[in-house]
């Protein structure tokens, strides 16, 4: 990535879909994103002893658009849409050592060489009811990457993510399962399986 294009911006598309399996039938949730975010200019990283090891980049949201599908099957049947433009979503970050050095996350782990990124896709999953756009409150977020800040998120990746050889494009996917019971009992118990996935690319901001 060169630091040097300024205003570059970064448009690309995720989608997380959860499966949940509980008590009274199956709910499947699908939300589709359209994602716009622009550098700000970059801002040195240095370690304790003062030297330079990296630079850092805010990705500050332009335009957060989604998109969802859901629908319940079991004892109660319906069908669920929403979309809306994002107007509160959360900053992202890249972080790109310097050639030779080593920045550590806030794991305490090395950042890629290539440099990491971390993303936060606001409203990811419950944020809309049964019916036709009929919108929740709550904001349940998915998370991409880790390690460049804390993110308070629903589902959250596993490790850092790092942006391809030329530092233009971030792309991938993960998946798990994970199991919850309100109360301890297999009554109650929500079986979800996740699966998140995004690509965006780098181009050179128009204005």
């Amino acid at each position: 990535m060169s630091l040097l294009v300024s205003g570059a911006i970064w448009i690309g598309t995720a989608q997380v879909y959860v499966m949940n399996w509980e008590g009274g039938g199956e709910h499947p949730y699908r939300t589709d994103f359209e994602l716009i975010y622009h550098e700000a200019s970059p801002t040195e990283v240095r370690d304790a002893r003062g030297t330079l090891v990296g630079h850092r980049i805010r990705l500050i949201p332009e335009r957060i658009a989604l998109k969802v599908q859901h629908e319940v099957v079991g004892l109660l049947n319906c069908v669920g849409t929403g979309e809306e433009v994002v107007r509160s979503a959360a900053e992202g970050a890249i972080v790109i050592p310097v050639r030779g050095q080593q920045v550590r996350g806030t794991d305490d782990r090395p950042i890629p060489s290539f440099g990491a990124y971390q993303v936060v896709l606001p409203r990811a999953y419950a944020a809309y009811a049964c019916g036709e756009n009929q919108r929740n409150k709550g904001d349940r977020r998915a998370g991409i990457g880790r390690g460049l800040f804390y993110a308070d998120v629903e589902f959250g990746d596993r490790g850092a993510r790092s942006l391809d050889s030329d530092g233009d494009r971030m792309h991938g996917a993960y998946e798990y399962q994970r199991e919850r019971s309100a109360d301890g009992s297999i009554q109650h118990l929500v079986r979800k399986e996740i699966h998140v996935k995004w690509d965006l690319r780098r181009v050179a901001s128009s204005r």
